[in-house]
């Protein structure tokens, strides 16, 4: 009994002089628990000006500056195809040639008649001449009128014969051909039945028709610049509205807006398709913040890291939107911080800004 006497006493000294010692070493060595954390660190950006724009890009094709199916004006069998598919032409180079048999006889006949009528005309105005009153004037009349009508009939004729070569109208490049030696081709005036001879596109230019929706049309104007790719050949051109119908489609409620491009190297082919892109509205030396540093709120807010690295929640107005940038009327001023993506943080929190 005094032996287990003897071992609680010991065993509660030791108890006492553990949980002294414990208490000494507390005090003169605080956990490392109660010390007050860090700061947290938080992407900021800096509110800079800018120029900023907002534009819309649309997907276009591209066409001949100039696109046609080249008839002929009279009927008659072809004589002589003098190009074929993307031969470069120029205007007036002859591209067939018909043979028009019936219009040449057509023609001799009336250059005949001419020359006929021209000798009485000549043979009268020589009487006149030389004794006037001697012819009655309705003879000198009629010999005049028979002239003139001579004449008339011979351009008329020889126009038909001229008719029998047909020239490109423009320069371009012959896309398509429609007849050969040899095919009776129907003058281009017989509707349905006329085949075209060829088909002509002028391609060293384009235009490219793009339609514009109904809410921007009236940002649209002549002369806006513009800048276009080619998805084929990924390049960039830089280039100008030309043109605007004036007309929004009932239907689609859009309206066609053109932009020419220069093509002298032809390294753009028409049906090519194209992305155009062109400014809505801009604003220069903006004060701007990233898209991400504001509130989804209703009232949008952003979170400004002030000098003393404290968080501040700032009420902010709003102007000119871009896909990254907002251009800032009021709230904020320029070279703030303003917290930058997900607000981890609360208003007067202490924080450490890293600038994104």
């Amino acid at each position: 009994m005094r032996n287990m006497k003897k071992k609680v006493l010991c065993s509660a000294i030791t108890l006492g002089m553990l949980g002294f010692a414990l208490i000494r070493y507390t005090v003169h060595h605080p956990s490392e628990a109660s010390a007050p954390p860090p700061p947290k660190t938080v992407a900021v950006a800096k509110v800079t000006r800018e120029d900023l724009s907002r534009s819309v890009t649309l997907t276009a094709e591209l066409k001949p500056y100039q696109d046609i199916d080249v008839h002929a004006k009279v009927s008659g069998y072809v004589n002589d195809m003098k190009v074929d598919i993307g031969d470069q032409v120029k205007a007036g180079q002859v591209i067939a040639t018909l043979d028009i048999a019936e219009q040449e006889a057509d023609l001799a006949k009336a250059e005949a008649s001419y020359q006929e009528a021209k000798l009485d005309y000549d043979r009268i105005q020589g009487i006149m001449q030389k004794k006037p009153g001697l012819l009655a004037q309705d003879e000198v009349d009629k010999a005049r009128a028979a002239f003139e009508v001579a004449k008339a009939n011979r351009e008329h004729a020889k126009a038909f014969t001229d008719y029998a070569t047909i020239a490109a109208p423009f320069d371009g490049i012959i896309t398509k051909r429609f007849a050969d030696k040899g095919a009776l081709i129907q003058a281009g005036t017989s509707g349905s039945q006329a085949v075209p001879l060829v088909h002509l596109s002028d391609n060293t230019r384009l235009r490219l028709v793009f339609p514009v929706p109904e809410s921007i049309v009236p940002q649209v104007k002549i002369g806006t610049p513009v800048t276009v790719r080619i998805n084929a050949t990924n390049d960039t051109v830089q280039s100008k509205i030309a043109r605007a119908s004036g007309l929004i489609d009932n239907a689609t409620r859009t309206m066609d807006v053109e932009v020419d491009l220069d093509n002298p190297a032809l390294r753009f082919t028409p049906g090519m398709y194209a992305s155009v892109k062109m400014d809505t509205a801009s604003q220069t030396s903006a004060l701007a913040v990233p898209v991400q540093a504001l509130s989804n709120k209703e009232k949008p807010t952003v979170y400004v890291v002030n000098s003393k690295n404290e968080v501040e929640e700032r009420p902010v107005t709003l102007g000119l939107q871009t896909p990254d940038k907002v251009e800032v009327l009021s709230g904020v001023s320029e070279g703030e911080m303003v917290i930058f993506g997900s607000r981890n943080v609360s208003p007067g929190a202490i924080v450490s800004p890293r600038l994104m």
